[in-house]
């Protein structure tokens, strides 16, 4: 049996390459102009999946993942402006999560405050004059806040 094995190793195996046998290359040509025609190709085989490998499954972040903050690199530390700086952030991020913790602390609410028109009344006449407000009906003693979109 393992003479059979070892006769099945020694033996040449079959070529199984990409591309079919072509017969040898013809001799090159004696100009320049032919020397730019190749033979035909064919490529055998099959092309790898480009999906193959992917996980169809989009898993979400674990507890783990979501609390775990990678520490800085030494460019991030410099783009940060410095070790220094980057303590006192972490200290200040500290204390405020530690004062939105005590027992009666409330968020600030800031009531909706409506903005002033972008236009006074003078700018607004003279935008009415400016897009054709007299072409409209009613003329010039049309309403100045009136203004439609030009066509």
């Amino acid at each position: 049996m393992r003479i059979l094995l070892l006769a099945a190793c020694l033996l040449p195996a079959p070529a199984t390459l990409a591309q079919d046998a072509a017969p040898a290359p013809p001799a090159p040509p004696a100009s320049a102009a032919d020397a730019t025609d190749l033979e035909p190709v064919r490529v055998i085989g099959r092309r790898p999946d480009p999906f193959g490998f992917r996980n169809p499954v989009e898993a979400e972040g674990t507890a783990f993942s979501r609390d775990w903050d990678e520490p800085p690199s030494i460019e991030e530390i410099g783009l940060r402006g410095g070790i220094v700086q980057i303590g006192i952030n972490k200290g200040l991020e500290l204390a405020a999560k530690g004062i939105r913790s005590l027992p009666y602390w409330q968020d600030q609410v800031i009531g909706a405050q409506a903005r002033p028109p972008p236009l006074d009344e003078a700018q607004l006449a003279r935008a009415a004059r400016l897009r054709g407000a007299d072409a409209r009906p009613g003329g010039e003693g049309a309403n100045p806040r009136e203004i439609t979109p030009p066509h």
